[in-house]
């Protein structure tokens, strides 16, 4: 008789049973006689089949006699291959005891669990519970060894076995599938957010997913990603595959993997989105804002590589790895599929380009537009205006054939822009907590006219408890450090030109229990032929209670005002100067205001340039801003325009009440002068804060002329996907919008007046929309220009200023317009100007062509040629980077490519316009949009 195969199994009593066992999935299940748990049919139905190990669940239940073990050992198969154990039940923690046992018992190697038994998705397994948790292996007669981390055991196992810190909040922790670095002060987010990867995440045997940041926590340095590289072998260095799944802290305008690959010094790989499914079959699902998995990319992973110089522009990453767009269709290039008998798609990063077989103009910029979670970019061509419906009806077909749930977005090629930098100048920021408006009667009177607003606009935000006075300054000195806010984070190093105001000081706060100077309340509106006019002066702040502020209820009596001579004479320690009475406006009424009193508007300043050469920058303005510097630039020496001879001593008519000034009417001509630097409050750069108290004040104040515009710009914005980009509510991208279309209209000429004055009103949180949503719109990148006649002092500020900052919104166009008047052409080189036809208005105030370059765009004066008898005159300017200025101020000169490579590009424009006559003619409101040239303000004639 033959031996059996299996031993006899032994009873005890009644009440005890034999272990019994069934080959359920992949895996050997020993039981009690009575039934399976679910647990163990679930973990026996899930796992991976072992290549060189039997997989023996032991279902434990509620606990087995003691003398269970040997029953185990008999139902177990007689071979020479080791066994890959695991349990379940109450005392699943048994299993290692069980695998030396039987390893001992059986003479077979056995791997069992030193730990918690993590399941994944696929079938993955990891342990994972205290340190050096994980496999472990035992062998007859040695000692037990350490195994792996996970199983199946990809090729990265051994990256990251155990938590382990990287800095004082950010940890990087196994998962089953992937490697996560992730906040630690929020331990129910992080918890929650475990639980969605470990069940999503399969474990890739080649390339490791390593998360970054966890929705709902705060952003991860880069740092804790640095140190968790440098841990890691060149091989487990090429395995990575970075995956943004919560916030990380960028540089400004960065992407990830390009902030990634600079820092490595090597080329980084990430995928855009996380991996779903199984080893086999799994696909990269984009990561929505709350952590949730979406649609599935077409383009599955990008490779950036590091810039050979950290100025120089960054390479556009390279698609690595895709699906194709439908199942049937040919690939007949890289990345690109036949779709019709003129027509390919092409697999881009932002989703589909459905195209021309002939490669059209502006592949590049379309193949850089970055990725958008929440959907697929379906872009068609629209270069060649005759092919531009066939390509948008083929992108449409592609659209309703795309299989599964795709969210599509339909784009025209002209309305994408690449992902460097996308937000441009509008990204800016400054670090201020007043509101955007204040009280400026040359600015009300300014825009009143045109944006119809009261004669009292409420600020958003009430302005901080200050009280103002007014002192005259020597022209000639520099502006030192004065009451506006330190601009911090990003906007550190914007370029902002310092301009020759008057020096502002900040006087000391009274002491406690003495009260604070009464603010004077302004008198009924004066006629404006016996409205004074101010002398040169400047801003004194000093601070004042809120509580404590007195309410203006009687016009406050004059009071002198400290000549030069005699400030210049009294100690340091005599008491500031007292204030001088307002002026009233002409034309706005009476404004009362018990904390800021309404200053009198500033008088034409003769134009005095900064020394720049013998004092550092951030002694000539505001604490915190940085100044670009031409370190070139000659000194000023006796070459100022006419209007401009004022020497420092000079003797200064000095406004009182035993001598008042004259009467003055306006000058016969433009005064030119610098922009001066606004303050936090006058800027229309954004601030750090949502601009929801703007839009409010802009829905309340343009309430009619808001309504009106609304409906047709919510139609365009229906029709152009593109403006609703970026995650905001839609009835602020609505608000934004509809402050553009507002802009573009003639109000907008009002509101870049009242800008380059630098003062606070009612135009900046009308600006600040306008620039919110401009940074929506496609930018431009090449040669702009406009037609201009500048004067004998614009000539000459120009001839002396190597960079010129201006404050408010500037006007070109992409090519010339016949008609449009002036004898010098004046071109820019454009890096980050905003194209406005999706919101140009109808009829004589639209303009074709139009780009706008954002508020603090600073320009570098590249050539100047005054016209001749033969020939027009030229004035070549270049947008500046805020990357081109260091923290001193300076510019680099290691961009002087730059200069060459614009200069080059600009005279190329020139001839070929010169060699075709303009195909557009100038629209009516041309004549007075370009009539300021960048950095200057010629507003004196307005006063």
């Amino acid at each position: 008789m033959a031996p059996a195969l299996w031993p006899p199994r032994r009873r005890r009593d009644d009440d005890e049973s034999p272990v019994v066992q069934h080959v359920v999935g992949n895996a050997i299940v020993l039981h009690a006689p009575d039934a399976i748990s679910v647990e163990a049919q679930s973990l026996a139905l899930s796992v991976t089949a072992d290549e060189d190990n039997d997989v023996v669940v032991l279902d434990l239940g509620d606990g087995l006699a003691i003398d269970s073990w040997e029953s185990m050992a008999g139902a177990l198969p007689r071979h020479r291959r080791g066994i890959r154990l695991m349990a379940c039940g109450r005392n699943r923690a048994s299993a290692a005891m069980a695998g030396q046992w039987l390893s001992e018992r059986l003479n077979r190697t056995v791997i069992a669990p030193d730990g918690d038994l993590v399941r994944g998705a696929g079938g993955a397994l990891l342990v994972h519970s205290i340190t050096r948790s994980g496999w472990v292996r035992f062998r007859p007669g040695r000692p037990p060894s350490w195994d792996s981390k996970r199983f199946p055991v990809p090729a990265w196992d051994r990256a990251v076995t155990d938590n382990r810190p990287t800095s004082a909040n950010g940890e990087v922790e196994p998962l089953p599938g992937a490697v996560w670095i992730h906040d630690t002060r929020y331990p129910g987010q992080v918890a929650e957010h475990r639980r969605r990867l470990i069940e999503d995440l399969p474990c890739h045997p080649e390339t490791m997913p390593v998360l970054l940041g966890c929705p709902g926590a705060p952003p991860l340095s880069l740092d804790d990603v640095v140190r968790f590289w440098r841990d890691l072998d060149p091989d487990l260095q090429a395995r990575a595959r970075f995956v943004e799944y919560g916030r990380v802290r960028l540089p400004e305008g960065e992407t990830l993997g390009q902030a990634l690959a600079d820092l490595f010094a090597t080329p980084v790989v990430c995928y855009t989105g996380v991996p779903s499914g199984t080893p086999r079959r799994w696909q990269v699902r984009a990561v929505r804002p709350d952590g949730t998995l979406g649609w599935s990319p077409f383009a599955t992973e990008l490779r950036y590589t590091p810039r050979a110089h950290e100025n120089t522009r960054a390479r556009r990453p390279e698609v690595l790895s895709h699906r194709p767009p439908l199942r049937w269709t040919e690939e007949v290039g890289p990345r690109v599929y036949w779709y019709a008998p003129d027509a390919v798609v092409e697999v881009v990063e932002a989703g589909l380009w459905m195209r021309s077989t002939d490669e059209p103009a502006g592949a590049e910029r379309v193949r850089a537009t970055t990725l958008d979670p929440r959907g697929a970019a379906l872009i068609f061509d629209d270069s060649d205006a005759k092919r531009a419906d066939r390509m948008r009806e083929l992108a449409l077909d592609l659209g309703d054939r795309l299989p599964g749930p795709t969210p599509r977005t339909l784009l025209a090629a002209s309305m994408v822009s690449p992902g460097v930098r996308t937000g441009g100048r509008a990204d800016a920021t400054i670090d201020h907590a007043a509101g955007p408006a204040g009280d400026s009667e040359r600015t009300t009177a300014l825009i009143l006219a045109d944006l119809k607003l009261p004669a009292v606009a409420p600020p958003p935000v009430a302005p901080p408890a200050v009280a103002v006075t007014s002192v005259v300054e020597a022209p000639a000195r520099r502006l030192e450090p004065g009451p506006t806010q330190a601009l911090t984070g990003p906007t550190a190093s914007l370029p902002v030109v310092a301009p020759r105001p008057a020096r502002a000081t900040i006087e000391p706060a009274p002491a406690p229990g003495q009260a604070p100077p009464a603010a004077p309340a302004l008198s009924a509106p004066a006629p404006v032929a016996s409205a004074p006019a101010a002398s040169a002066s400047s801003t004194s702040v000093q601070a004042a209670p809120a509580a404590s502020a007195p309410a203006a209820s009687a016009p406050a009596a004059p009071t002198p005002v400290e000549a030069p001579a005699d400030r210049a004479s009294r100690p340091a320690s005599a008491p500031a100067v007292t204030p001088v009475p307002p002026v009233a406006s002409p034309s706005v009424g009476p404004v009362v205001s018990p904390l800021v009193p309404p200053v009198a508007p500033p008088s034409v300043e003769p134009v005095v340039l900064p020394d720049v050469t013998t004092a550092s920058p951030a002694a000539a303005v505001p604490v915190g801003m940085i100044v670009p510097v031409d370190v070139d630039m000659p000194a000023p020496a006796g070459n100022e325009p006419a209007g401009a001879a004022q020497t420092p001593d000079a003797p200064e008519e000095t406004p009182s009440p035993a001598n008042p000034p004259a009467p003055t009417a306006p000058p016969a001509s433009t005064v030119v002068r610098v922009q001066p630097v606004p303050a936090a409050t006058a800027t229309a750069v954004l601030p750090k804060r949502s601009l929801d108290q703007e839009r409010d004040w802009l829905r309340r104040t343009l309430s009619e002329d808001f309504d009106r515009m609304a409906s047709s710009v919510s139609r365009i914005m229906s029709e152009q996907p593109g403006l609703q980009s970026g995650g905001a509510p839609a009835a602020n991208l609505l608000a934004d919008s509809v402050a553009v279309r507002l802009y573009l209209t003639r109000r907008g000429e009002r509101v870049d007046s009242a800008l380059r004055t630098g003062v606070a009103g009612p135009h900046v949180p009308f600006a600040r929309c306008v620039v919110a949503g401009l940074s929506r719109l496609p930018s431009f990148r090449g040669s702009t220009m406009f037609r201009i006649t500048p004067d004998e002092r614009e000539w000459a500020l120009y001839g002396q200023r190597k960079l010129l900052t201006d404050w408010s919104l500037v006007n070109a166009l992409t090519q010339p317009h016949d008609g449009q008047d002036g004898d010098t052409d004046l071109l820019i080189w454009s890096m980050t100007a905003r194209r406005t036809s999706l919101l140009e208005p109808d009829g004589a105030e639209g303009i074709e062509d139009r780009v706008l370059f954002l508020p603090g765009t600073s320009f570098k004066v590249l050539e100047t040629w005054r016209p001749g008898d033969d020939q027009r005159g030229g004035i070549l300017l270049r947008e500046i980077g805020a990357n081109e200025i260091d923290d001193e101020g300076r510019v680099d000169r290691g961009f002087a490519s730059l200069d060459e490579l614009a200069v080059t590009a600009m005279h190329r424009s020139l001839e070929r316009w010169s060699q075709s006559p303009p195909a557009k003619r100038a629209a009516p409101a041309e004549l007075r949009r370009f009539r300021a040239l960048p950095g200057l303000d010629q507003e004196g004639e307005r006063r």
